[in-house]
């Protein structure tokens, strides 16, 4: 996935596996972490186990995320617009 997030949403520029799905909300979305945190990377070996997300529809039902390993995507002054991303649905 490649992914621009903005205050109330994230969009889906490029999705391989997700159908029709053009946007989720920001406050279900994974790569909203990813673009927050301080690291270069945010993985997440097992959704279910990880207490950020376990409750997360996302999660609860499909597209059934288990694993997610996302890095912002930075514009040339240093601003975290979005990410690109891998999901699966297995661990």
């Amino acid at each position: 996935l490649v992914s621009l997030v903005d205050l109330g949403r994230q969009w889906f520029m490029s999705n391989r596996g997700l159908g029709d799905v053009k946007e989720t909300p920001r406050h279900t979305a994974f790569c909203a972490h990813a673009i927050l945190g301080k690291e270069d990377m945010l993985i997440v070996p097992d959704a279910t186990k990880d207490d950020r997300f376990k409750d997360n529809p996302l999660v609860l039902g499909w597209p059934n995320i288990r694993f997610y390993a996302g890095a912002p995507l930075l514009c040339p002054e240093g601003y975290k617009l979005g990410t690109l991303c891998v999901i699966d649905d297995k661990v």
